[in-house]
């Protein structure tokens, strides 16, 4: 994934193509000077199991 940033350090744009981000800047006139385009890592996801602890049914004195 790329991400468009202007001067501010705003996002202003994601996509999974660097040519996209071009077309975008191009589309909204966003100087090349005035933007920074900047690879972005895919997030990576974790599955978690939850063990259940079974509870042992007893009586008590």
């Amino acid at each position: 994934m790329f991400g468009l940033y202007d001067t501010d350090g705003i996002l202003r744009f994601t996509c999974r193509d660097r040519e996209a981000c071009m077309a975008y800047a191009e589309l909204f006139e966003l100087e090349a000077t005035g933007c920074s385009l900047m690879p972005i890592p895919e997030p990576v996801l974790r599955v978690f199991r939850s063990r259940r602890r079974s509870r042992r049914v007893g009586s008590s004195n």
